[in-house]
């Protein structure tokens, strides 16, 4: 296959093989009609990736969500202490407590414009629970589009057999039609050829909605697949640098806490 049609595959599909899937009897082992259908593998695959990318995407949410929980309590419990060295102020004559009410206080206070940083690197990792969404809805299109390709392509073999059997005067499958003939006898030559030139007419416009059809969902895959590539490049990016700038203030969070209690720690050795 070319580069232009590679995600289409031109599939010869013999009478015999389409009866499989109709349950229409055989009507010419010679004739075939083809079918343009839509791969699909690497759209399932893509419904796949977009379900897994929402699961871990939604199972990261939720471990932030508990360890902020967390978080809170504990920087709120620096809060108490505080409070506590406060009291402790009227009878502290060299004012060790003064400073560690100021240390733990300010440490406790500090948790909300933590948590406001952290639901902006939440934001940003919940667009991609509604890209995939996205992701899913291009996978529903195409499968309507599939559908829509294999109706037309067994509507226009049926219509191919109804020509022939009234070409040929041989009707292969039951029908109540066929029952009509039997009973009544044949129909006029003149209603017989204006019928085939009917569905002759049909025949055609038939082949034409097919082929548009095909056009229109190389044109979808094609798009599709463009904005696919350009958004997993585009993922990796973001991604990467929201959790780096996570795992950065995480850090700078650590060392804050971590200079709170080296000051207390030499508060203390003041007492």
């Amino acid at each position: 296959m070319t580069e232009n049609n590679f995600s289409l595959k031109k599939i010869e599909i013999s009478v015999s093989e389409a009866e499989k899937r109709t349950g229409r009897n055989a009507v010419n082992m010679q004739e075939t009609y083809t079918a343009y259908l839509i791969e699909t593998r690497r759209f399932t695959e893509l419904k796949h990736y977009s379900d897994e990318l929402q699961s871990v995407i939604s199972h990261l949410l939720r471990v932030r969500a508990r360890v902020a929980d967390r978080l809170y309590g504990v920087y709120k419990v620096h809060g108490n202490y505080g409070r506590v060295f406060r009291i402790s102020m009227l009878c502290d004559p060299v004012k060790v407590a003064l400073l560690m009410w100021c240390f733990l206080s300010r440490y406790a206070s500090s948790i909300d414009d933590i948590l406001e940083d952290e639901e902006h690197y939440a934001d940003q990792l919940k667009e991609y629970l509604f890209y995939a969404e996205a992701l899913r809805a291009v996978c529903r299109k195409h499968e309507l589009m599939q559908y829509d390709l294999e109706t037309a392509a067994q509507d226009l073999a049926s219509k191919k057999q109804q020509c022939e059997e009234l070409a040929t005067g041989t009707v292969r499958t039951f029908s109540l039609k066929g029952m009509t003939t039997k009973l009544f006898g044949q129909e006029a030559p003149e209603q017989r050829e204006a019928r085939i030139k009917v569905l002759e007419e049909q025949i055609s416009e038939g082949e034409q909605q097919l082929k548009s059809k095909n056009t229109e969902g190389r044109e979808f895959v094609k798009n599709a697949w463009a904005d696919i590539e350009r958004f997993k490049e585009q993922k990796n990016r973001d991604l990467k640098e929201a959790l780096i700038s996570y795992a950065v203030m995480q850090i700078s969070m650590c060392r804050k806490g971590i200079q709170v209690w080296t000051n207390a720690k030499e508060c203390f050795s003041k007492m």
